[in-house]
């Protein structure tokens, strides 16, 4: 019996986790996949636009969870979604893609 209810327990754990993670996967293959294509240039130019905007200068929501609800981290963040959508980070995508790569 208690193997039994065990089993149920671990049965209903591992569907509450599959239940989770679906939450977070992409709508279609098509989101999750244009988002692990990214070209070099794209690459350092978000990394550029990360840094610009002071997010690379405050601690981790992953590893500070309360860091992502400070009013400092919100204005970096806001400002980092600024950068993406405007022409500066258009403008290091194809300053970072004349480069010739380095090392060759």
């Amino acid at each position: 019996m208690r193997s039994l209810t065990s089993l149920f327990v671990a049965a209903a754990v591992a569907a509450v986790s599959a239940a989770a993670m679906a939450e977070n996967a992409p709508a279609s293959a098509g989101e999750g996949m244009a988002a692990a294509f990214r070209s070099r240039a794209e690459v350092l130019a978000d990394l550029e636009m990360f840094q610009r905007s002071g997010l690379g200068y405050l601690p981790s929501p992953t590893g500070y969870v309360e860091s992502e609800q400070s009013a400092e981290y919100r204005r970096a963040y806001a400002e980092y979604q600024r950068l993406l959508a405007g022409p500066d980070y258009r403008e290091a995508v194809a300053r970072y893609e004349s480069q010739p790569p380095a090392g060759r």
